[in-house]
């Protein structure tokens, strides 16, 4: 028997059928065309230095002439000229692990641009050891890319498109196992890399993701590429192995948030205090700005950015009134989520004031219906619980897709958050300054229930760093405090060097704190994969869909598959439905809102803006939009569907001998286009999908 979200294995194994619907244009534009419509390539002048090292390579930009419409586009893929050395003195395996450093780096680059997502990126090496020798140029040059949000190209599509050929008989480097199969909807940059010609891949890590761990390696190999993935284990002591465990552990924390999500079943959290040499947050009358300097807080500012969420409680609210943003206007903007068991806040407060991020109040049933009608009247999100807890509010943000959630609470709400295990990483620091306060004056953790010392709990992967006047110290909190799989290894005596130890007053901490956290999480993530799980449903699962890197988002209008419609190309379904808004609008904010939209950068920027014109300008959007939306979506989905076999196939594998799938998009806040919180949304997204299936086997 197999898990009931594999149901889908049981199909027709055959590709599926093209569709055939009705269109007025002529096909979409090859891959790599759509590539370079929404990623700008830019030159690099190379280094006058001779190091082989990564960190050598040169940063002075020569701009690439580009059609002026596209200039405001991130560009993503690039063509670096390494130094001139050889790296023949360097042994393979060293140079994989460099290579692979240099993906992690590039890998973070869209941190803060876009929505959180899994980070990405690919480096192309050719045969002779250089890094993708340009086949125009008489210099060796290295193509490499990232992928820019959910929305974004394939970094190994965007890498191969660059190389043109370049890299035949060299070899790829992802830190990432690229997306890849029939959950995924996804089959490009597999394509890529073997239309690429490339003879081995280097694999940082295996996707976390159950349904899609192994697929794409498995593919590469399929068709006779050697793949190579660094494996899970600990440096031997040499100096070679030594370098791969650094390169498998960067590979790891460069997606830390999607391990953690996967093995744990709920956003990875940070808790982030600050607090005076004696322990203090704030002092006896509660005032705390500010406990540390300004490089601290530039440093909470891009810890904010990168995340989904910056998460507090009432008494943060009522007490400091504060603006959670991270300083910036562009980029991404986490939403800020308040918990308040009481609803006791104010009804005025910069959180209210929702142009610049949005803000969700979590809170108990039936409290005050009269302030949650005028939050809502400000365009604050209300989500009413039945009982709320920080750990019922974790799993309600995994359930709204949260990779990353910031916690900025007090004492009161981090300590039963910390005991239920909805935090995974601290984020602490310390300034030199002393304010005493005895009892009256807060500290960052309220009543645990330890009595002993040898019952602390032990961070393990500790790091320090110095932030102006103040030290900043980070580390993962125990395996066996966190929830799902990982709690549930870890409570069994699962550990990474295979020791049973008894937790009493003789254990060591460097014993009971494990330095390989990130391995373990790995492992458990790894474990989902290969669950052979019992169905006992009578009748098929559904398929259900949310966010575009999850699995069956290809289906999400979120998906990084572009369409053209009338002649003009659009990142994703998404950014044309935006724009739809406003078409034939004749005003000067309607056609900029329209330009806006279709140079956005991310499918969730384009919503941003789409949705805030919508709001603030209703005179601009069309007279019959209301009944013309559907009909847009559906234009925009058939074209996908039309012209992108993975989503297509994936759509079609929907029907078997069992019967038909209902198909549900399973987004917890929108009860429009989606299911809703509870599942009684009309689900409309999802009805036209089946719509579209429908259509196509009545055809067939």
């Amino acid at each position: 028997m197999k898990r009931a979200a594999d149901a889908t294995r049981r199909r027709a194994s055959t590709r599926a059928p093209r569709l055939t619907l009705p269109r007025a244009r002529t096909p979409a534009a090859p891959m790599a065309s759509a590539a370079r419509t929404f990623n700008t390539l830019r030159t690099l002048t190379p280094s006058t230095s001779t190091s082989t090292s990564t960190s050598s390579f040169a940063t002075t930009f020569v701009s690439r002439s580009v059609p002026s419409s596209h200039r405001r586009r991130h560009m993503s893929a690039s063509i670096i000229t390494p130094s001139s050395a050889s790296t023949s003195d360097a042994s393979r395996a060293e140079r994989d692990c460099e290579l692979l450093l240099r993906c992690c780096d590039l890998a973070r680059a869209s941190e803060g641009r876009t929505a959180p997502h899994p980070l990405s990126a690919c480096v192309l090496e050719v045969a002779d050891g250089t890094v993708a020798a340009s086949s125009s140029s008489a210099s060796s040059a290295t193509f490499e890319a990232f992928q820019l949000g959910q929305g974004g190209t394939r970094a190994e599509m965007l890498a191969c498109d660059a190389a043109n050929g370049a890299a035949r008989g060299g070899t790829a480097y992802v830190n990432l196992e690229p997306v890849h199969g029939d959950c995924a909807g996804e089959t490009r940059a597999v394509e890529a890399l073997v239309a690429s010609g490339v003879k081995r891949v280097v694999v940082g890590v295996a996707h976390p993701l159950p349904g899609l761990r192994g697929k794409a390696i498995a593919a590469l190999r399929d068709h006779g590429i050697d793949v190579d993935v660094l494996e899970s284990c600990e440096s031997a002591g040499d100096a070679v192995s030594a370098a791969r465990a650094r390169a498998a552990e960067e590979c790891r924390r460069v997606n830390e948030a999607l391990l953690y999500r996967v093995a744990t079943g709920l956003p990875f959290s940070v808790y982030k205090y600050a607090m005076t040499l004696d322990g203090k947050i704030a002092t006896s009358t509660g005032h705390s700005s500010w406990v540390t300097g300004a490089e601290a807080r530039e440093r909470v500012f891009r810890e904010r950015k990168r995340s989904d969420a910056v998460v507090v409680g009432g008494q943060t609210v009522r007490q400091d009134d504060p603006r959670l943003t991270s300083r910036e206007e562009d980029g991404f903007q986490p939403a800020r989520v308040v918990l308040s068991r009481s609803l006791n806040l104010p009804d005025e407060a910069r959180l209210w004031n929702v142009t610049v991020a949005p803000t969700i109040v979590l809170t108990v049933k039936g409290k005050r219906p009269d302030f949650q009608s005028r939050l809502r009247a400000k365009g604050v999100e209300v989500v009413e619980f039945d009982d709320l807890t920080p750990l019922a509010a974790a799993q309600y943000m995994h359930a709204r897709g949260y990779l990353r959630c910031f916690w900025e609470c007090g004492g009161g709400l981090a300590a039963p958050a910390l005991s239920s295990g909805v935090f995974h990483n601290i984020m602490a620091f310390v300034a030199p300054k002393l304010v005493g306060g005895g009892k009256d004056a807060p500290t960052p953790l309220g009543d645990l229930g330890i009595q002993a010392m040898h019952d602390a709990l032990p961070l393990s992967g500790v790091g320090l760093e110095v932030c102006g006047r103040d030290i900043l110290m980070r580390g993962y909190v125990p395996n066996s405090s966190n929830t799902g799989r990982l709690g549930k290894m870890a409570s069994a005596g699962y550990s990474l060097r295979g020791l049973e130890f008894h937790v009493g007053e003789s254990s060591d901490d460097d014993e009971r704190a494990d330095d390989g956290t990130l391995i373990s999480v790995e492992h458990a993530a790894a474990s989902l994969a290969i669950d052979d799980e019992v169905c006992h449903m009578d009748e098929l699962p559904p398929l259900s869909f949310f966010k575009a890197w999850d699995e069956n988002g290809a289906l999400s209008n979120f998906a990084p598959f572009p369409v053209t419609i009338d002649g003009a190309v659009w990142m994703t379904v998404e950014h044309y439905y935006q724009a739809q808004k406003f078409a034939g609008v004749d005003s000067k904010i309607a056609r900029d809102a329209i330009e806006d939209i279709k140079c956005a950068i991310s499918p969730e920027a384009a919503a941003k803006i789409g949705r805030s014109v919508q709001a603030n300008h209703p005179d601009c959007v069309r007279n019959d939009w209301d009944n013309a939306k559907l009909d847009v979506m559906r234009r925009a989905l058939v074209e996908k569907l039309t012209n992108f076999e993975g989503p297509r196939s994936l759509l079609l594998k929907s029907v078997c001998d069992d019967g038909r799938q209902r198909v549900i998009e399973n987004s917890p806040m929108d009860a429009i286009w989606g299911a809703g919180r509870d599942g009684t949304g009309r689900n409309l997204l999802g009805a036209l999908l089946q719509e579209i299936r429908e259509k196509e086997l009545r055809r067939r």
